[in-house]
């Protein structure tokens, strides 16, 4: 197969039909807009559950009017456990002052009095700590009297996972959902080209063109109709997630402290590889039949 005449016949053949393939195009574009916004979703689940999974924390809040002999003598206990990396003490000023720069938000929370953040005392915990560790270290750190409550997102965090396997179940479907489209799409896109160039098939046929000779353009089609959707709809996502960013981060970033991310680059070539090998294989295989004239 001659690729720069298959390029060039098809280049001219979807000229001629532009509304044809612009139908498929639009058609194809729906179907990878909605796999790449399941697949963004994962990415963030994932990027979430990995840096919670990584930092394993907890927060002690302290009672009102805790003194300060108490949370010393409560900080220099938890450093002397092997399973604490790091003790920070945040008083509720210095609480109030961080959620405002990590939050990003405008001045009406910029309102709150301090009153507002209890004081706490923030725990690392060193890697591979146990469940049933974290548990225990919890129960004895409630028994002092300064403790008014320990989080320990534990639940938080077995919700995050839960999400992330289902999305990954869902984003599964999708793509089996996607592929079919594609190739059907794609398929009745080339039929109907096809009926059209029936004649010019025809008479390359008589005049002994080849099969490969004949496919070649449309194979081009129905890759460029895959490739070209694949862009199209990782164009429109980027676009929103641009324009939904700053408000997504800021309530990320009061709530868990991280921020949202994109695709991966190599997600988002794969997805427009595989979109153009789909179209492709649309292709091949809704030719079959009209190559025996």
């Amino acid at each position: 197969m001659d690729l720069k005449s298959a390029f060039t016949r098809a280049t001219r053949a979807m000229r001629e039909e532009a509304g044809l393939h612009l139908v498929a195009i639009s058609s194809l574009t729906i179907a990878f807009l909605c796999l790449a916004t399941s697949l963004l979703a994962i990415t963030n689940l994932g990027a979430l559950a990995d840096s919670w999974g990584r930092t394993a924390r907890l927060s002690v809040y302290l009672r009102d009017g805790a003194e300060a002999q108490d949370i010393e003598e409560l900080r220099i206990a938890l450093e002397g456990l092997p399973e604490v990396r790091a003790v920070e003490h945040l008083t509720s000023a210095a609480a109030r002052e961080q959620f405002l720069r990590d939050a990003e938000i405008g001045a009406d929370l910029s309102a709150l009095p301090a009153d507002a953040f209890p004081a706490s005392l923030e725990i690392d915990l060193v890697a591979g700590v146990t469940g049933a560790r974290v548990d225990a270290i919890t129960e004895r750190v409630r028994r002092f009297g300064t403790v008014e409550d320990v989080e320990t997102y534990r639940g938080w965090f077995a919700r995050v996972e839960s999400l992330v396997v289902a999305g990954r179940g869902v984003a599964s479907g999708l793509a089996i959902l996607v592929v079919l489209c594609v190739v059907f799409v794609v398929g009745n896109t080339i039929r109907l080209a096809v009926a059209g160039r029936r004649d010019e098939i025809e008479v390359m046929k008589l005049c002994g063109a080849t099969n490969g000779f004949v496919r070649g353009p449309f194979i081009v089609e129905g890759a460029v109709q895959g490739s070209v959707s694949a862009i199209v709809a990782l164009l429109i996502l980027l676009v929103a997630y641009l324009a939904l960013r700053g408000h997504v981060d800021g309530t990320l970033a009061s709530i868990v402290g991280t921020q949202s991310v994109f695709l991966h680059p190599g997600v988002a070539l794969s997805l427009v590889l595989g979109g153009a090998l789909l179209g492709a294989t649309g292709s091949v295989l809704s030719l079959r039949r009209y190559l025996t004239v």
